[in-house]
C-alpha cells in the first residue's frame, strides 16, 4: 500500500507534465551488436519459436504511444505478432498529448498492464525503487535478439537505480542529429539567407514576424516556434528540437553530458552561458518574434504550426525530417531546407550531441503473469523479421520488395498510405536493426536525394559530441522535487517577463546549487571516468 501511495503522490505532483517522447532519441552509442550478453545465442527463427509454443494464444495487455491514424482493429501487424509468437497484444493507445499522464495514472492506481512504453526517466526510476517494475537483468540472455540488437551501452539507460540491474528493454534507435528546418520561400520573400549564427537567427526571426513573408497582408506569422513540456524535469523552454539553438551555448536540452564552454561538466542551470540563453529567449518573447504559445506546447504542436505556414523555423531531426515533417504533412520539399545547429560566432563549429541512442523503453509489470510472453514479443521485434514487419508492414500488401542491406524499398503511393494506418516507427518495438533505421531519407528517390544532399552539408560543418548516459542526474528530481519545480517555474516566469534575472539567480544559486552539490560531484567524477569525444 505504501508503494501505491508514493506513486499516486508522484503522479499528482507532476501530472501536468508529459512524456519525453523521444526519451533519449538523439545521439548514438556503440554499434548495436556490441557487447552481447555472455549467454546470447544466434538469432532464432520466429517460426521455430512459434512451433514449440502451446497452441493456446496468450493475451498480453500493453499501453503504447501510437500515431493517431493507426487502426488497431483487424491490424495485420498485430496478427503477424500473434502468428510469430503466439501472443495476442491487447493494446491501449492514449492520445499523444495525454499518454504520459495516462501511464502514470495506471501505475499509480495499480491498474498496470503487462507492459508499457515510457521514457527511462525520473518516474521510471521511482517505480523501480518501489518494486513495481520487473528486474529483467537475468532474463535477457534467454532471448537472443534482446542481446544481439541492443548493446550493453544502450541497456545503461534502463539501469535505473545506479547499479547494474536492468529494469526495462530499451527501444534501440539509430544515431540522430538535431538541426532546424527553415521556410525557403519566406527567406526569398524577405531577401535573406538561412542563418548560421544566433545573431543572424534573431534577425531572420524578426523579418519573418514583421515583413509578411507569406504575403497574405495579415500580421499572423512568427519567426520560430519551439517544442516544450516533453520531460518532467523541464520547465517548458527545454526540448530536444530546441537544441539547434541551445547547443550554441553549450547546453543540450536533455543530453546533459555536453561539456561546458571550458570543457568542464556541471548542471544545466550552472553552466557559464545559461543566463545568456534564457535571456535570449526572454528578449525574443518580449519582442514577439517567437511563437509565445510554445511555453504550453505538448507533443508536436510546434511542427504542426510550421507545416501550417504559421512559423518559419522549427527544430528538426536530421535523420527523419523528410519523413516526419515534409512527407507527413505533404509539404513541397523544394520550399524547405534543413540546416546545421547555430553558433555564437562564425569561427565556431556547430555541435551535435550524441548519447547512446534509444527512444523510450518497455517496462514490465513486476506482478505480470505473462513475463515470458512479453519478452518473446520484444525479442521477435528485435529480429530481422520482426523489425521489418513492425516498421514496414507486410510484403505484398504494404511494399513490393525491401533490401535491408541498403535500407531501400519498392512500394506504391497506395501502399505507403496503407502502411500508415497499421504501423509506424512509434508502433515498432525496435527503431533500429544493427544500428540502422528501416528506411533512410524518405519514401521517394527525389526525397532521398534531397535528404542526402542537405544532411551531407550539415554533417560536414558539424562536430559530433559523443557522451555516455548520465543517469545519476535523474536523482535530482527524485530527491529535490520542490527545488527542481522552483527552478522550472522561475525559468518560465523569467522568460515571460513575470520575474527578473535576480529572482532566477536567487533560486538557482541559493537553493538549487547547494542542495545538488553532491550529485554534481558524482556526475563530474563519472564524466572523468567516461570522457566525451568529439569527431
Amino acid at each position: 500500500m505504501k508503494k501505491r501511495v508514493i506513486s499516486i503522490l508522484l503522479c499528482g505532483l507532476l501530472a501536468v507534465s508529459t512524456l519525453a517522447g523521444c526519451g533519449n532519441a538523439s545521439g548514438g552509442g556503440t554499434q548495436a551488436n556490441e557487447e552481447p550478453a555472455a549467454d546470447a545465442k544466434p538469432e532464432a527463427s520466429a517460426g521455430e519459436e512459434a512451433a514449440v509454443m502451446d497452441d493456446e494464444v496468450i493475451e498480453v495487455t500493453c499501453v503504447l504511444q501510437l500515431n493517431p491514424e493507426i487502426s488497431l482493429d483487424n491490424n495485420p501487424v498485430l496478427d503477424k505478432i500473434e502468428e510469430a509468437t503466439g501472443v495476442r497484444l491487447i493494446v491501449e493507445a492514449p492520445p499523444s498529448n495525454s499518454f504520459s499522464d495516462r501511464v502514470k495514472i495506471l501505475v499509480g492506481t495499480g491498474d498496470m498492464p503487462d507492459f508499457f512504453a515510457f521514457g527511462a526517466d525520473v518516474f521510471a526510476t521511482q517505480w523501480a525503487e518501489e518494486g513495481l517494475l520487473l528486474d529483467v537483468t537475468d532474463l535477457i540472455g534467454n532471448y537472443p535478439n534482446l542481446s544481439s540488437n541492443i548493446s550493453a551501452e544502450q541497456y545503461g539507460d534502463t539501469k535505473l537505480l545506479g547499479d547494474d540491474r536492468i529494469y526495462g528493454i530499451p527501444r534501440p534507435n539509430s544515431y540522430d542529429k538535431h538541426g532546424f528546418l527553415i521556410n525557403k520561400k519566406w527567406l526569398d520573400a524577405v531577401g535573406m539567407e538561412a542563418p548560421k549564427t544566433v545573431d543572424e537567427f534573431v534577425e531572420v526571426c524578426r523579418a519573418f514576424t514583421t515583413q509578411d513573408p507569406d504575403g497574405n497582408g495579415v500580421d499572423d506569422t512568427y519567426g520560430v516556434s519551439f517544442g516544450a513540456q516533453q520531460n518532467s524535469l523541464d520547465s517548458g523552454i527545454w526540448h530536444l528540437n530546441n537544441d539547434f539553438l541551445s547547443t550554441a551555448y553549450s547546453i543540450s536540452a536533455w543530453h546533459h553530458g555536453m561539456p561546458d564552454v571550458d570543457g568542464s561538466f556541471t548542471l544545466r542551470p550552472l553552466k557559464s552561458e545559461y543566463y545568456d540563453y534564457v535571456t535570449l529567449i526572454r528578449d525574443m518573447y518580449a519582442e514577439g518574434i517567437i511563437d509565445r504559445e510554445f511555453i504550453t506546447h505538448k507533443s508536436e504542436e510546434h511542427t504542426e504550426k510550421f507545416a501550417q505556414g504559421r512559423v518559419g523555423i522549427v527544430g528538426a531531426s536530421g535523420k527523419n525530417y523528410t519523413t516526419n515533417v515534409l512527407e507527413k504533412y505533404s509539404l513541397n520539399p523544394d520550399d524547405y531546407m534543413y540546416c546545421a545547429p547555430l553558433v555564437l560566432d562564425e569561427s565556431q563549429d556547430p555541435v551535435y550531441v550524441m548519447p547512446p541512442s534509444n527512444w523510450m523503453a518497455y517496462f514490465i509489470n513486476a506482478e505480470s503473469e505473462n513475463v515470458d510472453a512479453v519478452l518473446r514479443v520484444l525479442d521477435w521485434a528485435n529480429s530481422e523479421e520482426g523489425f521489418i514487419a513492425m516498421q514496414l508492414g507486410l510484403e505484398g500488401t504494404h511494399y513490393n520488395s525491401y533490401d535491408i542491406e541498403t535500407r531501400t524499398i519498392d512500394r506504391t503511393e497506395e501502399q505507403t498510405e496503407a502502411v500508415r494506418k497499421v504501423t509506424s516507427n512509434m508502433f515498432a518495438f525496435a527503431n533500429a536493426y544493427k544500428n540502422q533505421e528501416a528506411l533512410m531519407g524518405g519514401s521517394t528517390p527525389e526525397m532521398i536525394e534531397k535528404w542526402q544532399e542537405e544532411t551531407k552539408v550539415a554533417d560536414e560543418a558539424t562536430k559530433e559530441c559523443f557522451t555516455p548516459f548520465v543517469k545519476m542526474l535523474d536523482k535530482i528530481a527524485v530527491e529535490f522535487p520542490d527545488d527542481v519545480q522552483a527552478v522550472n517555474n522561475m525559468e518560465v516566469r523569467y522568460v515571460t517577463g513575470e520575474a527578473e534575472l535576480d529572482d532566477l539567480k536567487d533560486v538557482i544559486e541559493n537553493d538549487y546549487a547547494p542542495k545538488t552539490a553532491d550529485i554534481l560531484k558524482e556526475f563530474q567524477d563519472y564524466m572523468a571516468e567516461n570522457p566525451v569525444r568529439f569527431e
